[in-house]
């Protein structure tokens, strides 16, 4: 073994290799001598070579000089999308009737759709997100809105055509509630552009009001989740209506 000592049948005490590897220090005349002791003393040589060298490579490790820390990567929250105006809510308006744009308050409203987002108003709609209690403050709470159109329904469509030689189609709407006028014809008819995203399918609840002059609703919602905030406000907002001039 490279850390053994060796004693000689003649009564050295031969040096411990291990030692003599680790100090460097020479080896007697008499250590040369002994064939084992040699044998020992390289193998330890090279071990402690190959020791003294990860030695090395560890100290060069810990005394490396600490460069600037990697820059922290900062981790921004996803937007959520706002509700879109789609254009087609002001070509179906402005089709019907050009005042339609710039009557009463300047409401112009689009239902997103099914479950994802209720009316807005062009004048306010890059500032509100799509919830029902921010709906409940959009054109069917304003009295002024509200004596200014000619009908305010709620019902189920029965049926959606197109309109020949236009982007249009004609939706049926069997009523169930009229809001205004009381009373209400058991059926009306409107237009809407058909690249509606989505457009009102046959079978779908909805609630829509309709400016005096045309058949294209500026305000429809779909879907009761966005109708029921659409109630409230009619029903806080509609009494008012009666004695408010159409402006």
């Amino acid at each position: 073994m490279p850390g053994q000592r060796h004693e000689k049948p003649d009564g050295y005490d031969g040096t411990d290799a291990l030692m003599a590897a680790i100090t460097g220090a020479p080896l007697p005349e008499e250590a040369r001598a002994d064939p084992a002791l040699l044998a020992a003393h390289r193998s330890a040589t090279a071990d402690v070579a190959v020791l003294r060298e990860q030695l090395g490579l560890i100290a060069a490790a810990l005394t490396e000089p600490v460069g600037e820390p990697a820059p922290r990567t900062v981790v921004r929250p996803l937007r959520r999308p706002r509700a879109r105006l789609r254009p087609f809510a002001l070509r179906a308006v402005g089709a019907a009737a050009a005042g339609a744009l710039v009557f009463g308050a300047g409401w112009v409203v689009v239902q997103i759709g099914h479950g994802v987002a209720g009316v807005q108003s062009s004048s306010d709609s890059g500032a509100k997100a799509a919830s029902g209690a921010e709906n409940a403050g959009g054109p069917l709470g304003d009295p002024g809105y509200l004596a200014c159109v000619r009908l305010v329904v709620e019902g189920d469509v029965t049926a959606v055509q197109a309109v020949a030689g236009t982007d249009e189609a004609r939706i049926t709407l069997r009523v169930t509630r009229s809001y205004k006028p009381e009373k209400a014809p058991r059926e009306v008819r409107f237009v809407l552009a058909r690249d509606m995203d989505p457009l009102v399918a046959r079978g779908d609840h909805v609630l829509v009001a309709l400016p005096k002059g045309s058949s294209s609703p500026d305000v429809w919602a779909v879907g009761e989740r966005d109708i029921a905030p659409e109630r409230t406000a009619l029903a806080r907002t509609l009494p008012l209506s009666a004695g408010t001039a159409c402006e």
